[in-house]
């Protein structure tokens, strides 16, 4: 069983992958002229995993 700090641990190592493999994906094209909708896109992956982080956070907190 995974202890608390350990649990913290993995769900940032995984809200940090998901985000760098989602951004690696997206930003292949930068020369492209949807260039504005690949950075609203990953505006809106960077609002929704803070939003998981900080939910994961008081979470964690209350356990």
């Amino acid at each position: 069983m995974l202890g608390k700090v350990e649990i913290l641990i993995v769900i940032i190592v995984l809200l940090l992958a998901f985000y760098f493999i989602i951004s690696w994906g997206a930003g292949k094209r930068k020369d492209s002229p949807a260039s504005t909708e690949i950075k609203r896109y990953l505006f809106g992956v960077r609002i929704l995993i803070i939003l998981i982080a900080i939910v994961s956070l008081i979470l964690w907190l209350l356990m």
